[in-house]
């Protein structure tokens, strides 16, 4: 009887052992163990138990991190691949096993190739910069990422979108739509529902956490859109809208934080292309129309695209929403923007911030650059900063900066810089990111994740 109840009470305690994260510990200093662990390693945690794998992936173990300031902030860009292609290699390779006396043939073979090479389209990956630990790193999907594709992510699923662009064989618009789960890991791609039109250069935004909205670009003859469509990420369904009164490529989408309307911001229309329209147009969900805004967007020969960071919402002095957007326009300096709506008790102002001298070079009155506001740690709300990575469109390299803290003798101060700035003054500070030159391509669309 005694070594049966030995043998029991040692079962129940491997059985314990077996339930608890990390055996001997009381879960709660477990998970302020695990929750401290780079994202990096996640994967390979998953294998360690099953506790670990079901704990690392569901969302909550994420929103731990979270609170507890441990989260990362990774910043996903679709960028062009460096120019030493895979089939560079190839023909290098090939190159080296044709026998002398087919050297003639081989050349002409090989010229051939290379104008081929050289005339062929970009291809793209997805990069991933871990602007906690300032890290680089390119993620290789089964897939061949569409060009000019629309990057989003979704925060509250952990989840990250390509959407649209160009087929890198055929040059056309596409309707694909491809999903990533973060949270399960870098191999768990899947096909989403297709849009219900072929579209590039198109208005894209995540609004109320679970779904995207669309709008404009334009189609394979290169005609603006009109059409507007919304999808639906946890059932992968999309929506038909209703048209917008204009059309509008090359467009910008934006959500404001706290607010469920989806906006449309300038763009140009079939006859008119490359003159950007002053105004934009809003969708409301609770009236399923969209209405005109006047004077959104007064700078007629710059894209909103990619030179401008989303808004972030406090309490004005009424008591109402105030939102602030930024203009990274570098010498550009134009009137300012603001929007009220009475009934909304909701307002929205314009800042212009002033790229480094290094990014807009010495002649140039404004630049190229990729813009993507960074989420606020805790640290970062009680410091009342925000912060916005910036990636430069002069291909990476150029002048060194005058500023001590933006030089970097390896990449020569170009490629991405990290703005902070003081929201209760406006003042900013410039950090410059070192960029690998595989990683200093301009990326077409970018978007954030707090994980």
């Amino acid at each position: 009887m005694m070594m049966e109840a030995e043998q029991k009470q040692q079962q129940q305690e491997e059985e314990e052992g077996d339930r608890c994260l990390i055996p001997g510990l009381p879960d709660e200093i477990a998970m302020e163990c695990l929750i401290r662990v780079p994202h990096e390693f996640h994967s390979n945690m998953k294998s360690v138990c099953l506790n670990w794998q079901n704990l690392i992936s569901n969302p909550s173990f994420y929103q731990e991190r979270v609170k507890a300031n441990t989260a990362e902030q990774l910043v996903f860009q679709v960028q062009p691949l460096p120019k030493q292609s895979s089939t560079h290699m190839m023909m290098i390779h090939d190159r080296a096993l044709i026998t002398s006396n087919k050297k003639e043939e081989a050349d002409d073979q090989n010229q051939t190739q290379q104008e081929q090479t050289h005339h062929s389209p970009p291809q793209y990956g997805l990069t991933i910069y871990n602007a906690t630990y300032h890290t680089w790193q390119r993620m290789n999907p089964n897939f061949a990422i569409p060009m000019f594709c629309q990057c989003v992510a979704l925060q509250s699923s952990g989840k990250l979108l390509l959407l649209g662009g160009w087929d890198p064989k055929t040059l056309e618009p596409v309707s694909d739509v491809y999903v990533l789960d973060i949270i399960k890991g870098s191999s768990s791609w899947s096909k989403g529902a297709s849009m219900s039109v072929a579209r590039s250069f198109f208005a894209c935004a995540v609004v109320g956490g679970s779904k995207v909205y669309v709008a404009g670009g334009h189609d394979n003859q290169k005609n603006g859109l009109k059409s507007a469509e919304v999808y639906d990420v946890d059932r992968d369904e999309w929506g038909v809208l209703p048209e917008m009164v204009e059309e509008r490529d090359e467009c910008l989408g934006m959500c404001l934080d706290g607010d469920d309307r989806f906006w449309v911001v300038s763009g140009y229309g079939t006859e008119t292309q490359g003159r950007f329209r002053s105004d934009g147009e809003c969708f409301d969900p609770a009236t399923g129309s969209w209405s005109t805004i006047d004077n959104l967007w007064p700078f007629p020969s710059l894209s909103p695209k990619c030179n401008t960071s989303t808004v972030t919402l406090k309490s004005n002095n009424s008591g109402g929403k105030q939102c602030e957007w930024l203009w990274f326009l570098g010498n550009e300096q134009q009137q300012q923007f603001e929007y009220e709506d009475k009934e909304r008790r909701w307002k929205m102002v314009s800042s212009i911030v002033k790229l480094p001298n290094s990014v807009i070079g010495t002649s140039s009155s404004s630049s190229c650059v990729s813009v993507t506001t960074l989420g606020d740690h805790q640290c970062n709300k009680q410091k009342k900063k925000q912060k916005v990575f910036v990636m430069s469109g002069n291909g990476g390299r150029g002048s060194l900066s005058s500023s001590p803290s933006l030089k970097c003798s390896e990449c020569e101060s170009e490629g991405g810089f990290i703005m902070e700035r003081d929201t209760s003054n406006g003042n900013t500070k410039w950090h410059h990111v070192h960029t690998p030159v595989a990683f200093s391509g301009f990326p077409y669309s970018s978007s954030y994740l707090l994980i």
